[in-house]
């Protein structure tokens, strides 16, 4: 079966919350801040594979989605990154958004890398905001939102053989 046009949603991870704590230290009153930074989110990568004649591993895939990224912890410690999806298409397709009817990436060489949705950026602990005037900071950022796109994939077709 050849398919060569395909709607999809794409939604890429959600990055990490900041953490707020503070070390707890013995015959240590106030022992400063200690929360660490989340992670970023995945982002959706389309990836060029000359093997790939027809978009059919695809129509069947409604949704795409990239993990998010993990919450910051205590003791400075960095929430992990999300894992990016990369997916292959065949040469020759190109990628429109829907909301905009415009052009995202038109995939023309082999293994060639196009980001489609970028994942969101993890919020910074309350150890980011520490400096001379505020010592111990009680707040921490929250995570971005990924990017979340409706998009086409056409593909274009080649002819091998013309006739005269």
């Amino acid at each position: 079966m050849f398919v060569d046009e395909v709607q999809l949603t794409v939604k890429a991870g959600n990055g990490g919350n900041g953490n707020v704590s503070f070390r707890h230290e013995y015959l240590v009153a106030k022992g400063g801040p200690y929360g660490g930074d989340g992670g970023r989110g995945g982002s959706i990568i389309f990836v060029g594979d000359e093997g790939l004649t027809t978009l059919l591993d695809l129509k069947y895939k409604r949704i795409i989605r990239a993990q998010g990224g993990q919450n910051g912890m205590t003791k400075n410690c960095f929430g992990k990154s999300g894992e990016d999806v990369y997916v292959k298409v065949p040469i020759g397709s190109v990628v429109y958004d829907l909301s905009t009817n415009t052009i995202i990436a038109d995939i023309t060489r082999n293994k060639q890398e196009v980001v489609i949705c970028k994942g969101g950026r993890g919020g910074r602990g309350n150890s980011s905001f520490a400096n001379a005037h505020i010592t111990a900071p009680q707040y921490a950022e929250s995570g971005e939102p990924g990017e979340e796109r409706e998009i086409k994939i056409v593909l274009k077709i080649f002819a091998d053989v013309g006739l005269v």
